[in-house]
C-alpha cells in the first residue's frame, strides 16, 4: 500500500453500526433467507447447466452431507446429551429445525411407537421454489439432510419411503416413517 489511509478499521466500526441494529431474531432470520436463497440459486444452475437428473443427486448428497457436519456442530456447541431413543432423537431434530429454520417447514412429528416416528409435512420451502422454477422432477433433499443428522447421530435407522422424487410434486401427501435400530440408512 501507498501512504493513503486504509479506510477498513473506520469501515468496520461503520458496518458494526449497523448491523447492530439488527435484533438477533431479525440478523438470523436474514441468514436463513440468504442460505435458502444460494441454495435455491445452485440448484437451479446445476439443472441447468447439467440436468436436473445430476442436479438432484448432488443435491441430495450435499443435504446429506451438511446435515452431518451442522448436527455434529451443534451437538457439540450445546452439549446435547448422547441420543438414545426416538424421544431423545426428536428434541434433538427440533433443536436442529429450530436453529436452521424453523420457519421453512410447516409439519407434523407423531410417534409411531417405541421406535419409530413419522414426519408430515404440509408446507415445505424446497417444495414450494421448485414448483414456481418449474421443476417438476424435483427429488426431496430435505430428507437427504434428515439422513445425515441420524448418520452424525450414530443412528441406524429405516426410512420409508426411500429418498426420490418430491411427494408434493407427485400429489401425494409427504409423509415420511423412520424407524430406528435398523441394520442400515435406506436413503
Amino acid at each position: 500500500m501507498n501512504d493513503l489511509d486504509d479506510l477498513r478499521t473506520t469501515l468496520k466500526q461503520e458496518a458494526i453500526s449497523m448491523l447492530g441494529g439488527l435484533a438477533p431474531s431479525d440478523r438470523e432470520a436474514l441468514l436463513i433467507k440468504c442460505w435458502m436463497s444460494h441454495d435455491a440459486r445452485w440448484f437451479t444452475v446445476v439443472a441447468k447447466e447439467c440436468g436436473v437428473q445430476t442436479a438432484n443427486r448432488l443435491n441430495q448428497l450435499a443435504a446429506h452431507e451438511i446435515g452431518r457436519v451442522e448436527a455434529q456442530r451443534i451437538v457439540r456447541t450445546l452439549r446435547l446429551a448422547p441420543v438414545e431413543s426416538v424421544d431423545d432423537y426428536l428434541v434433538a431434530q427440533e433443536v436442529f429445525i429450530g436453529l436452521l429454520g424453523p420457519d421453512l417447514l410447516d409439519y407434523r412429528v407423531v410417534k409411531t411407537n417405541d421406535a419409530a416416528f413419522q414426519m408430515n409435512v404440509q408446507r415445505c420451502f424446497a417444495h414450494e421454489n421448485t414448483a414456481r422454477a418449474g421443476l417438476e422432477d424435483y427429488e426431496c433433499g430435505i430428507f437427504a439432510r434428515v439422513a445425515g443428522w441420524l448418520d452424525a447421530l450414530g443412528l441406524s435407522y429405516e426410512m420409508s419411503p426411500c429418498l426420490g422424487k418430491c411427494l408434493k410434486a407427485q400429489g401425494r401427501e409427504c409423509v415420511y416413517t423412520f424407524t430406528l435400530g435398523k441394520s442400515g440408512p435406506s436413503t
